[in-house]
């Protein structure tokens, strides 16, 4: 049977039982490769393009982490996301894990009891993981650092405490002197958090439905960025901005789909998805085109986990 997405994950485990489990659990959805041993992971990746890791902790031989540290130093495979499957972790070899790079943890009993968390957590990895060459080293960090807090915040299930760390976060690691998250419906915008500045006294909900840029990005469904809105004035409200020096703006529209349905459509936003949220950035300094990318596809992405959340309220 051919799986439902184009993803290929690899599982590394010493015990047959698990990869039975797993070929069960995720078989249908993934395409799977086995080793019984990190060795022999390690010729298969030097053979076959990986999208995925799951690899026990202890095994003989290479542990788990030793396997984790040998592939961070392997510049073709370093990108590669891992989660670590576990029946005792501890707290010193999780914070080494995390070091070295590992996105999460899975332990071995959630299989059994709760087979749906497993497969969220392996559907946030997948859409969390970014392929954006070339970046700088305190970009490339950033990018890690939102991916992995992510799936702590996630951890909690609520979708108003998430999407205030996580537009926190995004306004520290980015530098930001605004940001502000809205969620859109017919009548008017709501807007759920503000981190920063905050959008000027005059400016009603309502007034962002009337913002040419705003009523563009709907239309064109895609994200925009700009350095100097004073002048283009292709920003949102743009003499607020003038008031309190923030020439540059990066405006992302978020969409209603859940990480398994960006999956399966091979990580792109479906058209029958209709935009949920926004989420309007503000700041003196300029955006840089590597900037602008990084932001906006980590908004995206991120998204549909609030999506997912907002669902259950």
């Amino acid at each position: 049977m051919n799986p439902a997405s184009g993803y290929t994950l690899l599982v590394v485990d010493d015990d047959k039982s698990s990869h039975i489990i797993i070929k069960k659990l995720i078989g249908e959805k993934y395409a799977l490769l086995h080793a019984k041993e990190a060795q022999q992971a390690i010729n298969i990746l030097s053979e076959r393009k990986v999208d995925l890791i799951l690899s026990d902790i202890h095994m003989p031989g290479m542990s788990g982490l030793e396997f984790l540290e040998a592939l961070r130093n392997d510049s073709e495979k370093t990108d590669i996301p891992i989660l670590l499957i576990t029946s005792m972790p501890t707290v010193e070899k999780e914070q080494k894990a995390m070091d070295l790079g590992a996105k999460d943890f899975i332990k071995k009993e959630l299989f059994h009891r709760n087979p749906e968390e497993v497969l969220q957590r392996i559907e946030m990895k997948l859409v969390s993981n970014l392929n954006i060459p070339d970046l700088t080293s305190k970009l490339a960090k950033n990018q890690k650092i939102l991916t992995r807090e992510m799936m702590v915040y996630m951890e909690s299930k609520d979708f108003l405490d998430v999407s205030m760390k996580f537009c926190n976060l995004i306004a520290k690691l980015f530098e930001l002197d605004h940001l502000s998250f809205w969620k859109l419906s017919k009548k008017e915008p709501n807007l759920l958090v503000t981190v920063g500045l905050e959008v000027p006294m005059h400016y009603k909900p309502e007034d962002l439905y009337t913002e040419l840029v705003f009523r563009r990005m709907i239309k064109d469904r895609k994200p925009y960025y700009t350095n100097n809105i004073f002048n283009s004035r292709k920003g949102v409200f743009v003499d607020g901005s003038r008031e309190e020096g923030l020439p540059s703006e990066i405006g992302v529209p978020m969409f209603a789909v859940t990480e398994s349905e960006l999956i399966k459509n091979e990580m792109k936003i479906p058209d029958t998805s209709p935009v949920f949220g926004y989420m309007l950035m503000k700041r003196s300094k300029v955006f840089s085109t590597k900037e602008y990318a990084v932001i906006s596809k980590l908004v995206i992405r991120c998204s549909t986990m609030l999506w997912r959340l907002y669902k259950t309220m």
